[in-house]
């Protein structure tokens, strides 16, 4: 099971308690007592789903996004889990209403923002190559950046996602976040202001097929020494986008297939033709099957 679909099923059952809670407060506006117990139980329920969340903590440590791992942890160090797992009497109700609070943070992170930067970012790759096949402007002006070199094409792929609200980014020989047009560390207080979400990309270009495997390894390489600490909520950190730049489309599997690292990321790779042959003229060159 993906940590996506245990966190699914933990939510539930916080959402389920929360919700038991709450009609317990009902009940109890009416009547003082609690004859069968249902306080302790609530009690004794908080503390399994505690121990439900350190397990979860453990269990995907190397798959979670940082983002995440450092909210679990906040919530796992507060005085008000130390309570509940002491089973102290009075930790019910502010051991609720923390599971409540903690279980939203934790369902946007992990199904909410990055899924919808992620979509972004795949939309705007996907606009890019369909644009470089109807739009002869467009094309033009890719075939100039590709006889200039990989910066070129980068800093025209970039500005092709802002478009899109993807500020994307590579990194430097020490790890750390650079703009692809200015060279330089871009400020994460402006980004907050002006994009949907940040994602780090590396973009390479192959002149020839036989070159293009050799080209995203290189990017791979240089996309794992990204070191620096992830813009909480804005950057995509589940995905880093290996992007080969060629004149006509590869065959498929060329770059090889997505990866994931030992740390959970998965390298998504890309490849933008510059000049790609639309399917129905690809489709007459091909060799005709055999008659049997």
């Amino acid at each position: 099971m993906s940590y996506a679909e245990q966190w699914v099923a933990l939510a539930t059952q916080i959402k389920s308690l929360v919700r038991a809670g709450e009609l317990y407060g009902l009940f109890q506006s009416y009547r003082d007592s609690d004859t069968y117990g249902a306080g302790k139980f609530l009690r004794e329920q908080s503390v399994v789903l505690v121990q439900a969340i350190e397990q979860f903590r453990h269990d995907f440590s190397h798959v979670l996004p940082p983002a995440t791992i450092a909210r679990i942890d906040r919530f796992l160090g507060t005085t008000l889990v130390q309570a509940v797992k002491n089973n102290e009497t009075d930790s019910v109700r502010g051991a609720l209403v923390g599971l409540a609070a903690f279980e939203a943070e934790i369902t946007f992170l992990l199904t909410g923002r990055q899924e919808h930067i992620k979509a972004r970012s795949e939309r705007a790759l996907l606009h890019l190559q369909r644009m470089l096949v109807v739009d002869t402007e467009a094309s033009a002006k890719w075939k100039t950046a590709f006889a200039a070199g990989e910066v070129a094409c980068e800093r025209l792929g970039s500005v092709h996602l802002l478009s899109h609200g993807i500020y994307a980014f590579k990194v430097d020989a020490i790890g750390a976040r650079t703009d692809l047009v200015y060279n330089e560390p871009p400020s994460d207080a402006s980004l907050a202001q002006a994009v949907e979400g940040i994602v780090l990309t590396e973009w390479k270009i192959a002149k020839h097929a036989d070159g293009a495997a050799a080209a995203a390894r290189a990017a791979r390489v240089q996309a794992d020494l990204y070191s620096q600490g992830a813009l909480a909520g804005l950057e995509l950190t589940s995905h880093r986008y290996i992007i080969v730049v060629t004149p006509k489309i590869l065959p498929q599997g060329t770059l090889g297939p997505d990866e994931r690292s030992d740390g959970g990321v998965i390298y998504r790779y890309v490849n933008i033709a510059i000049e790609p042959d639309v399917p129905s003229k690809v489709a007459k060159e091909l060799p005709s099957p055999k008659k049997t």
